[in-house]
């Protein structure tokens, strides 16, 4: 039996411990989830569970990840928590018999993670990244808003770096007082307040300003051996909310992810992010870690996080390569299927 350790991360790793049990049919692999919260959601499914000490990062971290699989006995460790870290520090973890299950490379990792550096590497793919410019000062802002408005009516910015749409804003134009921030929306800013916001205290990071791309948005959920793709799922959450996702399957999404599989060498689990604007589709990120919606791929017939874990494991079969890319069958899910049930986590 394989004892695999997933530490400390999303809530929604519940969904990915549930649906590789639901592909392990025989048992091999032996799942330990680790949180500093002791109600984590991701410790039902798993088959030993654990708390981890809160306030730790850095070195330190990595010395109680290191610790942990000595006396848990871990075979494979799917990082979360400290992820670049833990990668850097590979061979350590290979030195004790444990197996670091990293998405990427340490310098992709930060290279993924950096979303200015990103959007100019990328700028060049078969679908490209929004047009972006990066900005810290209130000058570098006006002088970006100027340029990039001359072909694109509504922008927007985020932050360099970040996860799940932190300080994402769409900026609008003039004052509008209450009235205007009523009609606004919880995503917007006005252009005249993020200017006031610049001038009196700079950011220490860096942000973007880019063009808002106002179609449906496309998380695919995908499985590489870092090399080429395995299998993937695309879902498209139509703009204004509309409930549920569709599951398509639109040729030209495979090709752009093959191409950032190779480009990057991606193995396992991992989550691109596309999205429809006035010029066609564009690449918005790469996340390398599973998405807050990998729960819908539960109900496709194609079990990615089971099929990723063994992959990594035990190596890919000549089916997965016969198959592969192979996409999900197209369909509309209204609703992720329920949690199923466990018992005797410890």
């Amino acid at each position: 039996m394989t004892r695999v350790w997933f530490n400390r991360t999303f809530s929604n790793v519940r969904a990915v411990l549930d649906l590789i049990r639901r592909g392990d049919a025989a048992g091999e692999l032996h799942l330990i989830c680790t949180h500093p919260e002791p109600s984590f959601p991701g410790f039902v499914p798993a088959h030993e569970h654990a708390l981890e000490p809160a306030g730790l990062s850095g070195a330190d971290y990595v010395d109680f990840c290191l610790e942990f699989c000595r006396e848990r006995r871990i075979d494979a460790l799917w990082p979360g928590k400290e992820a670049r870290l833990l990668a850097e520090q590979h061979e350590r973890f290979a030195a004790i018999g444990v197996r670091l299950l990293s998405v990427a490379a340490p310098d992709v990792l930060e290279r993924l993670h950096d979303k200015a550096s990103f959007a100019v590497e990328a700028s060049r793919f078969h679908i490209p990244t929004p047009e972006t410019l990066p900005f810290r000062t209130a000058t570098e802002f006006e002088s970006a808003y100027e340029r990039l408005r001359f072909t694109h009516e509504v922008l927007c910015i985020k932050p360099a770096k970040g996860v799940n749409g932190d300080g994402f804003r769409v900026i609008r134009e003039g004052h509008g007082g209450l009235e205007g921030l009523a009609r606004d929306g919880l995503y917007s800013l006005r252009r005249g307040c993020l200017r006031q916001l610049l001038a009196r205290n700079p950011p220490d990071a860096t942000w973007l300003l880019m063009e808002y791309l106002a179609g449906d948005e496309y998380s695919l959920d995908a499985v590489g051996d870092g090399r080429r793709l395995i299998a993937l799922t695309q879902r498209c959450k139509a703009a204004g909310g509309a409930y549920g996702q569709r599951i398509v399957a639109r040729p030209e999404l495979t090709r752009a992810v093959s191409e950032l599989t190779e480009r990057f060498g991606l193995s396992g689990l991992f989550n691109v992010q596309f999205r429809e604007g006035r010029h066609g589709l564009r690449l918005l990120e790469v996340n390398p870690r599973f998405a807050g919606g990998i729960g819908y791929t539960g109900v496709t017939g194609l079990n990615l996080p089971y099929l990723a874990l063994r992959g990594l494991i035990r190596g890919f079969t000549e089916q997965d390569y016969q198959d592969a890319p192979r996409p999900a069958p197209e369909m509309t899910v209204l609703e992720v299927a329920q949690y199923e049930r466990h018992g005797g986590a410890a």
